[in-house]
């Protein structure tokens, strides 16, 4: 697959919850795969991040329930 191909690919994809991939400039800039590759492992470590955060946020609520 050429790079171009791979980049619009990047552009239409969308995760499970319907979002994008937020860093579309870094797509259109990269040069090589290695590049595009690193756009989706930090796109991969924003899911952690955002799953992450939404487990805390639940934790929370359920403390204040006293339900712990």
């Amino acid at each position: 697959m050429t790079i171009t191909q791979i980049k619009a690919k990047m552009m239409a994809w969308r995760d499970f919850y319907g979002a994008d991939i937020f860093e579309t400039d870094r797509i259109e800039k990269a040069k090589t795969k290695k590049e595009l590759d690193a756009v989706l492992h930090d796109y991969s470590r924003h899911m952690e991040d955002r799953e992450s955060d939404a487990r805390n946020h639940f934790d929370r609520f359920r403390n204040s329930l006293n339900l712990t």
